[in-house]
Protein backbone atom coordinates (compact mmCIF):
# COMPACT_ATOMS: atom_id res chain seq x y z
CA UNK A 1 0.00 0.00 0.00
CA UNK A 2 1.42 3.27 -0.85
CA UNK A 3 0.73 6.34 1.48
CA UNK A 4 -0.63 8.03 -1.85
CA UNK A 5 -3.55 5.23 -1.55
CA UNK A 6 -3.59 5.45 1.93
CA UNK A 7 -3.90 9.39 2.03
CA UNK A 8 -6.26 9.11 -1.46
CA UNK A 9 -8.90 6.46 0.92
CA UNK A 10 -8.56 8.92 4.07
CA UNK A 11 -9.43 11.98 1.95
CA UNK A 12 -12.70 10.02 1.16
CA UNK A 13 -13.38 9.68 4.25
CA UNK A 14 -12.88 12.62 5.15
CA UNK A 15 -15.49 14.41 1.92
CA UNK A 16 -17.91 11.50 3.02
CA UNK A 17 -18.49 12.70 6.53
CA UNK A 18 -18.12 16.29 5.63
CA UNK A 19 -20.71 16.09 2.52
CA UNK A 20 -23.34 14.46 5.60
CA UNK A 21 -22.09 17.67 7.52
CA UNK A 22 -23.60 19.78 4.23
CA UNK A 23 -26.46 17.56 3.94
CA UNK A 24 -25.49 17.32 -0.10
CA UNK A 25 -26.22 13.62 -0.63
CA UNK A 26 -26.34 14.66 -4.74
CA UNK A 27 -22.45 15.04 -4.09
CA UNK A 28 -22.34 12.49 -1.68
CA UNK A 29 -23.50 9.55 -3.60
CA UNK A 30 -21.02 10.63 -6.32
CA UNK A 31 -18.37 8.94 -4.26
CA UNK A 32 -19.74 5.36 -4.14
CA UNK A 33 -18.87 2.56 -6.88
CA UNK A 34 -22.35 1.81 -9.20
CA UNK A 35 -21.93 -1.36 -8.18
CA UNK A 36 -20.92 -0.14 -4.34
CA UNK A 37 -22.86 -1.89 -1.29
CA UNK A 38 -23.57 -0.70 2.10
CA UNK A 39 -24.41 -3.01 5.30
CA UNK A 40 -25.74 -2.40 8.76
CA UNK A 41 -25.09 -5.38 10.94
CA UNK A 42 -26.28 -3.60 14.17
CA UNK A 43 -29.35 -2.57 12.22
CA UNK A 44 -31.88 -4.89 13.23
CA UNK A 45 -35.58 -4.37 11.92
CA UNK A 46 -34.28 -0.52 12.19
CA UNK A 47 -32.69 -0.53 9.13
CA UNK A 48 -32.60 -2.33 5.62
CA UNK A 49 -29.51 -5.01 6.22
CA UNK A 50 -28.02 -4.60 2.72
CA UNK A 51 -28.31 -2.43 -0.13
CA UNK A 52 -26.84 -3.61 -3.28
CA UNK A 53 -25.86 -0.48 -6.02
CA UNK A 54 -25.54 2.67 -5.72
CA UNK A 55 -29.33 3.63 -7.19
CA UNK A 56 -30.59 1.92 -3.87
CA UNK A 57 -28.07 3.94 -1.52
CA UNK A 58 -29.30 6.87 -2.81
CA UNK A 59 -32.82 6.24 -2.77
CA UNK A 60 -32.29 5.23 1.54
CA UNK A 61 -30.00 8.26 1.88
CA UNK A 62 -31.67 11.06 -0.34
CA UNK A 63 -34.24 12.30 2.72
CA UNK A 64 -31.90 12.50 5.42
CA UNK A 65 -31.15 15.67 5.46
CA UNK A 66 -34.70 16.67 5.67
CA UNK A 67 -34.96 15.01 9.51
CA UNK A 68 -32.24 17.00 10.73
CA UNK A 69 -31.27 20.62 11.20
CA UNK A 70 -27.57 19.96 11.86
CA UNK A 71 -24.98 16.87 11.56
CA UNK A 72 -21.68 16.28 13.14
CA UNK A 73 -19.17 13.54 12.04
CA UNK A 74 -15.67 14.20 14.25
CA UNK A 75 -13.61 11.81 12.37
CA UNK A 76 -11.28 10.47 15.38
CA UNK A 77 -9.25 7.25 14.01
CA UNK A 78 -8.55 5.99 10.47
CA UNK A 79 -7.11 2.37 9.66
CA UNK A 80 -5.86 1.80 6.48
CA UNK A 81 -4.37 -2.07 4.71
CA UNK A 82 -4.21 -2.37 0.75
CA UNK A 83 -8.23 -1.71 -0.44
CA UNK A 84 -10.05 -1.38 2.95
CA UNK A 85 -9.93 1.35 5.39
CA UNK A 86 -11.84 1.48 8.83
CA UNK A 87 -12.71 4.52 10.28
CA UNK A 88 -13.48 5.54 13.71
CA UNK A 89 -16.08 8.70 14.31
CA UNK A 90 -18.99 10.05 16.66
CA UNK A 91 -21.71 11.85 15.16
CA UNK A 92 -24.20 14.40 17.06
CA UNK A 93 -27.16 15.40 14.84
CA UNK A 94 -29.80 17.46 15.84
CA UNK A 95 -33.52 16.75 14.52
CA UNK A 96 -35.73 19.02 12.75
CA UNK A 97 -37.53 18.81 16.21
CA UNK A 98 -34.94 19.67 18.10
CA UNK A 99 -33.62 16.83 19.99
CA UNK A 100 -30.77 15.93 19.76
CA UNK A 101 -29.03 12.37 18.45
CA UNK A 102 -25.51 11.03 19.67
CA UNK A 103 -23.80 7.92 18.62
CA UNK A 104 -20.52 6.33 18.16
CA UNK A 105 -19.68 4.70 14.83
CA UNK A 106 -16.95 2.12 13.60
CA UNK A 107 -17.03 1.62 9.94
CA UNK A 108 -15.35 0.15 7.01
CA UNK A 109 -14.66 1.06 3.78
CA UNK A 110 -13.57 -0.88 0.75
CA UNK A 111 -12.80 0.96 -2.67
CA UNK A 112 -12.42 0.82 -5.80
CA UNK A 113 -8.78 1.14 -7.53
CA UNK A 114 -9.79 4.67 -8.61
CA UNK A 115 -11.24 5.47 -4.85
CA UNK A 116 -14.58 4.55 -5.15
CA UNK A 117 -16.43 3.45 -2.52
CA UNK A 118 -17.84 -0.29 -2.92
CA UNK A 119 -18.60 -1.33 0.24
CA UNK A 120 -19.17 0.31 2.94
CA UNK A 121 -20.15 -1.42 6.77
CA UNK A 122 -21.60 0.86 9.65
CA UNK A 123 -21.53 -0.36 13.39
CA UNK A 124 -23.20 1.79 15.79
CA UNK A 125 -25.21 0.83 18.92
CA UNK A 126 -28.53 0.48 17.96
CA UNK A 127 -30.27 0.72 21.37
CA UNK A 128 -28.90 4.26 20.79
CA UNK A 129 -30.34 4.82 17.34
CA UNK A 130 -33.85 2.80 18.00
CA UNK A 131 -34.66 4.91 21.09
CA UNK A 132 -33.50 8.40 20.04
CA UNK A 133 -36.12 7.50 16.71
CA UNK A 134 -39.18 5.77 18.47
CA UNK A 135 -37.86 2.57 16.62
CA UNK A 136 -37.18 0.61 19.76
CA UNK A 137 -38.00 1.06 23.21
CA UNK A 138 -35.99 -0.30 26.60
CA UNK A 139 -36.26 -0.87 30.15
CA UNK A 140 -33.36 -1.56 31.53
CA UNK A 141 -33.46 -3.96 34.63
CA UNK A 142 -31.28 -3.05 37.94
CA UNK A 143 -29.23 -5.49 39.51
Amino acid sequence: MTNSSKDRHTEVIRTFLRLLEEKDIDAWIRLWAQDAEQEYPFGTQMFPPHLAGRDAIHERWKSMPDMFDSLSFPLLDVWTDGDTSVARFDGELVRTDGVTYRNHYICTFRFTGEGKIRHYREYFDPILAGVAFGLATVDYLTP
